[in-house]
């Protein structure tokens, strides 16, 4: 009996869909009595084609995409990049002399001072060297006075007494001629009378041909003299003062290469000293950035294991790297406190100022084959990509410039249509 009774209701909701379907209510609402006047006030457009039959309009098959008005305001730039700290400066300290290691006061890991003794170097007689150098700049120095006191008495005196004697020949001369005109003088005296004169001439002009080279020659002598004492003295005062090696700046003492007792060379490293009062940092900036960046911007230095620093851009290089195609900015940090290291990473944030630029979500972007980033606006309905540059961003929202104030848009569906499509838009307020 129960199988009689399923196959009954079965049959009997079977001839039911039947009857409803034949009908005529499942597809033709004018069965309700609907009129085609209440029809055609609803939303939805209507046309009539050729046979008398309604059709929905083109316009209405169009995607309807959300949109909003672009507003452009200032926004601050900045690019990004990583790093490493490096020292300020590396120092490598040298001996400048040849000496056997007497002390070395110092220890790898200490801060030093400028002027810090770092190693010092057996003397030997060095000391007695200098003070015979001492003794011989006196003796120089003597004998150099000597010269000149005598090469001035000597000429002054000689020439006195020659012209003295030139002054008697020729007195003695001009009486004898005077005799001679009253033939009181025989002509040999006379004759005799002017050798004498002529003589005591000659003499004089002697002295004085001597005096310009004797006395030239004699104190140049001295002043050579002298001038090698002086400079034995010099050069023995230097090497004791290189002697000992000291430190030529403020730094954090890296490594000392030299034990007491060891023989050190001319030339030869001692000490290694680094600067890290300030640090430098080279980043790769790619060479769509670096236009942007100028020396002296501000930079924030993020240290990993570390506190925030503010830095400036010192330098920009002029070529790329060879290895990474980015040019290497340097950027200086200060350490007084000298708590960071060399060989931290860091990240810079290098500030390049505002830029009017418009707040979206990433999501609405899209990269062209080239690389660029692209957005999608309507004009007039029809769809348009236009390239943007990324100014700033985040995970939920990015500032890009490229869009003009007054701009629609397209966001939400916008990855649906492509350039030349026309669109039905839903605008939306700017977040």
């Amino acid at each position: 009996m129960k199988f009689r009774a399923s196959y009954i209701w079965a049959a009997l909701v079977a001839f039911g869909v039947i009857g409803w379907m034949a009908s005529g209510k499942f597809n033709n609402p004018m069965a309700d009595g609907v009129s085609e006047q209440g029809l055609s006030d609803t939303p939805v457009a209507a046309v009539q084609d050729g046979a008398g039959k309604t059709a929905a309009s083109p316009a209405d098959n169009n995607p309807r995409i959300s949109a909003v008005t672009v507003t452009n305001s200032a926004v601050r730039r900045s690019v990004r990049a990583s790093g490493v700290t490096r020292p300020k400066a590396i120092v490598t300290v040298s001996a400048e002399m040849a000496g056997t290691a007497r002390k070395v006061p110092v220890t790898e890991g200490s801060a030093v001072t400028g002027g810090d003794v770092l190693v010092a170097l057996n003397t030997t007689t060095l000391p007695v060297r200098i003070e015979a150098a001492k003794a011989e700049i006196v003796a120089a120095k003597t004998a150099y006075d000597t010269a000149v006191d005598q090469a001035r008495g000597t000429y002054e005196e000689e020439r006195a007494a020659a012209e003295a004697t030139l002054e008697v020949a020729r007195q003695r001369l001009e009486i004898s001629q005077k005799l001679a005109s009253q033939n009181f003088s025989a002509p040999v005296e006379q004759a005799q009378l002017k050798a004498d004169y002529e003589n005591a001439r000659m003499a004089l002009a002697r002295i004085d041909l001597a005096k310009n080279h004797r006395s030239d020659v004699e104190i140049s002598q001295g002043q050579a003299r002298l001038a090698t004492a002086k400079s034995n003295l010099a050069v023995l005062r230097d090497q004791l003062k290189k002697s000992t090696i000291t430190a030529p700046t403020s730094g954090w003492l890296e490594t000392v290469s030299v034990d007491v007792g060891e023989q050190v060379g001319a030339g030869t490293p001692v000490a290694t000293i680094l600067n890290m009062d300030e640090l430098k940092i080279i980043v790769g900036v790619p060479q769509t950035d670096i236009a942007q960046i100028s020396v002296g911007d501000p930079v924030s230095v993020d240290v990993a294991g570390a506190s925030k620093r503010k830095g400036t851009v010192s330098r920009i290089a002029s070529i790329t790297s060879s290895t990474t195609r980015t040019f290497d900015v340097e950027v200086t940090v200060p350490n007084a406190d000298r708590t960071l290291r060399a060989g931290m990473s860091v990240e810079a944030t290098i500030d390049v100022g505002f830029q009017p630029a418009f707040g979206m979500s990433p999501a609405h972007l899209s990269v062209a084959g080239d690389g660029s980033l692209t957005a999608k606006i309507s004009e007039d309905g029809i769809v348009r990509v236009v390239t943007v540059d990324l100014v700033r961003s985040g995970v939920e929202q990015v500032f890009v410039s490229g869009l003009a104030d007054g701009d629609t848009l397209l966001t939400f569906g916008q990855a649906f249509v492509e350039a030349g499509d026309t669109v039905r838009l839903d605008m939306e307020s700017a977040s």
